[in-house]
């Protein structure tokens, strides 16, 4: 604009100039953005697919996290459904339901603590390929909202991880170099063979450039207390141990993010006052050397109230999530851990957002910054993966 009013031109500029250094209100600030887990929904009726996705728009959040489960069609569904929603997807591949196991293989067998479970070391590579190629097509077919793949859940326990012995007692393992000879190789077997599955999904979305958005996500570590452990005699390699393993293999130089379950620092039986430190200690490496720079996605996290509860002010939840939230709106954090998912939306009567057939109060206090599906350059770069 030519010939303005001097004197006006200044009043405009300095109104700008206020208006810019104002703080942007928390939710349309940008920083961690949250989603929420829906991840059985592909058992749910097609009705209930539909109705559980529209909800969790309705509720504010922009992204779902959810398994490919049997029946296919089902979790097809669920990401049709994600899609009329308007919501971005974390799709977690399972590697123990047997989708992917070696033809014979024996799963170790349910007891009153866990569902059978078949064993990293009986992945069928062929198996694996095939089924992940199924679920690829199909995004791509469907242009299917898809931001990220998860390869397994949860491989440091026993709950999922049918390599690792239960026993009575539980075990809580800092070095596995103390297993037995026969143990240690079973689970060698396995890493290998989850390496193998990682290096597999890069390729095939390397090969195909309408997936070249999608983000590759290690599987995010059982967080579980040591009494738990115990209790249900689960074997537990504690995150340390099992990442400075798979670091070892390379896994990480192959990914986009590295996967973080976070449960223990928001417990209510913890100490207030470790809350931080806790926090700080298991993110830490998030973004940086240990993690070959890479970011974290906290593909699960959640506090847990009495099933029978309603509680529609949610006051202690929120509480317990205040320590986690402070951490991630430090702007040194921004990039370190951009994206998380809570557990759940509906389906766990403890931790479920949905209570009592309404959203409680945390569902509208959990951070909104941002989306989810972010710029190719607030990603780090990596080694031979998909990005450019």
């Amino acid at each position: 604009m030519s010939g303005g009013n001097p004197y006006r031109l200044r009043m405009l500029a300095a109104l700008l100039a206020m208006l810019l250094a104002m703080p942007v209100a928390a939710s349309e600030a940008p920083g961690f953005v949250t989603g929420v887990a829906a991840a059985n929904i592909a058992w749910s009726k097609p009705a209930a697919i539909r109705a559980t996705m529209a909800e969790i728009a309705a509720a504010g959040f922009g992204s779902v996290r959810i398994g490919y489960k049997n029946p296919v069609e089902g979790t097809f569904r669920a990401l049709d459904a994600a899609k009329q929603a308007g919501l971005e997807v974390l799709v977690t591949v399972p590697l123990i339901d047997g989708a992917v196991a070696a033809a014979g293989a024996q799963p170790r067998p349910k007891n009153r603590h866990f569902f059978a479970a078949y064993g990293l070391s009986q992945i069928d590579l062929a198996r694996f390929d095939a089924r992940l190629g199924l679920l690829l097509e199909r995004i791509a077919e469907a242009d299917l909202p898809v931001i990220g793949l998860e390869i397994g859940n949860e491989p440091n326990w026993s709950g999922y991880n049918g390599d690792l012995p239960v026993l009575d007692g539980g075990q809580v393992v800092d070095s596995p170099a103390a297993w037995p000879a026969e143990t240690r190789r079973r689970v060698e077997r396995g890493l290998d063979l989850y390496a193998a599955t990682i290096e597999r999904t890069q390729q095939m979305l390397a090969a195909n450039p309408r997936l070249s958005h999608i983000r590759l996500v290690t599987a995010g570590l059982a967080d579980i207390n040591t009494d738990f452990i115990h209790r249900v005699g689960a074997t537990y390699v504690v995150p340390e141990a099992f990442n400075a393993w798979v670091a070892g293999r390379g896994l990480f130089t192959r990914v986009d993010a590295i996967g973080i379950h976070l449960y223990e620092p928001l417990r209510a039986a913890q100490v207030t006052g470790d809350r931080d430190q806790m926090i700080a200690r298991q993110l830490d490496s998030c973004g940086r050397e240990p993690f070959a720079l890479r970011p974290c996605w906290i593909t699960e996290f959640g506090a847990a109230l009495p099933k029978e509860e309603c509680a529609p002010d949610d006051a202690r939840r929120i509480a317990l999530m205040q320590p986690l939230f402070g951490y991630l709106d430090r702007a040194e954090n921004a990039t370190r851990v951009p994206v998380g998912f809570y557990y759940d939306w509906n389906e766990d009567a403890g931790f479920s957002l949905k209570r009592c057939g309404q959203p409680t109060e945390l569902t509208r206090n959990l951070p909104r910054g941002g989306n989810a599906h972010q710029p190719n350059d607030t990603h780090l770069p990596i080694d031979g993966g998909n990005n450019p």
